[in-house]
């Protein structure tokens, strides 16, 4: 929901929190902290929050997180009220930190027996997606004074901060509570939060460093579309807010099916090493595609495309990484795997912005390349 309020807070003076005489260079820099303190949060917290699962139990850690996450938002929220920028880094950088938790999640789905794990990571998966199509547009709706005159940028952190607490007390009622595992007599609380140490054992078993080379490189080339895609259709196409929507509806649509859907019919049908190798290399064609494409019609089938290799390719890869260690530690990798993520997508952020002064169609060329890169080092690399 707010990333499409943040821009406004800082560059938009009819909605800005910062001073009338702030130079713009300044309100950008603040604008690129402000962003970057949520997904610096997830980086610390996801492995830390996923091993303490593994030990403590899943229910009550994740109702909790989903609790402080609720206050740290609205928090965030009161800042916007008050104009305390302060206050609103620390707060998005401490609900980052709790918000680690879809690596509980993730684990729990590996938890449950029931079912395949293809079908319980790609119906998280799918509704992830889901959710990047809904987020930023009842974000930005729920943020328009122009629609009512109730509304404040402050609105969708509030209305978050209720769901939060929602989900938090509905995980306490509804989800079954899960013993944690004897391992926690010879590993104190403090030694789980030691996160460099606990990152170096887990890559000490060989195939699941080379899963995890592999799910990082290519959720790179991932976020490089993500971020930058819609940048590139407005540099060729001047496209406005309105075009962008529909290209990520179906982006988010598309994905929805590959996460959902497809790995389980994949999965069904022999093994998945094929099928992963096809989706990083169809990546890879459908984004030199996007850029060689004159066509918008063209564009918005190869994003959908994109969206089905993606969708498909996350899945599959993040049930070889659950497969690759025992169950006893399915929180701490699933951590681990999410963490790696927004660290490169802090990265590619800061590269991403100096790739676009060279050109716009370098940033997708070099998603592709790093997708192709991920599909050479899986096939030569796996056994």
């Amino acid at each position: 929901m707010p990333y499409l309020i943040f821009p406004g807070l800082f560059l938009n003076p009819e909605y800005s929190i910062l001073p009338a005489g702030w130079s713009e260079a300044t309100r950008s820099l603040l604008l690129g902290i402000t962003l970057a303190a949520y997904p610096l949060g997830q980086f610390i917290g996801s492995p830390i929050l996923g091993a303490l699962s593994d030990d403590y139990g899943r229910k009550w850690l994740l109702s909790v997180s989903l609790l402080i996450t609720a206050i740290f938002t609205l928090l965030s929220g009161l800042a916007i009220e008050w104009q305390h920028l302060e206050l609103l880094i620390f707060s998005r950088f401490a609900a980052g930190l709790m918000e680690g938790n879809i690596a509980i999640a993730r684990a729990m789905a590996a938890d449950i027996t029931t079912m395949s794990k293809h079908e319980t990571f790609g119906k998280i998966n799918a509704a992830a997606s889901i959710a990047f199509l809904l987020g930023p547009l009842l974000g930005g709706l729920m943020s328009d004074k122009n629609l009512s005159i109730g509304l404040t940028t402050s609105t969708p952190f509030f209305l978050t901060c209720l769901l939060f607490a929602c989900l938090a007390l509905l995980s306490a009622l509804v989800l079954e509570t899960r013993i944690g595992n004897a391992v926690i007599e010879a590993r104190s609380f403090w030694q789980r939060l030691n996160l460099f140490k606990r990152v170096s054992l887990l890559f000490s078993n060989k195939y699941l460093q080379f899963l995890m080379i592999t799910s990082t490189c290519f959720t790179l080339a991932v976020d490089i579309f993500y971020e930058f895609g819609p940048v590139y259709l407005t540099v060729k196409w001047a496209m406005g807010p309105a075009h962008l929507v529909l290209y990520n509806a179906v982006l988010c649509l598309a994905l929805a099916t590959g996460n959902g859907w497809l790995p389980t019919l994949i999965s069904s049908s022999g093994p998945n090493q094929f099928a992963i190798i096809c989706s990083l290399g169809g990546l890879a064609l459908f984004l030199i595609g996007i850029v060689l494409a004159d066509s918008t019609l063209l564009v918005l089938l190869l994003f959908a495309f994109s969206g089905l290799a993606i969708g498909l390719a996350i899945t599959l890869i993040t049930v070889k990484i659950s497969d690759s260690v025992s169950d006893a530690m399915q929180g701490e990798v699933m951590g681990v795997q999410v963490s790696l993520r927004v660290l490169g997508d802090a990265i590619i952020c800061l590269l991403g912005g100096a790739s676009l002064l060279v050109s716009a169609k370098l940033i997708l060329l070099v998603a592709a390349g790093m997708s192709i890169c991920a599909m050479i080092y899986f096939a030569m690399k796996h056994r």
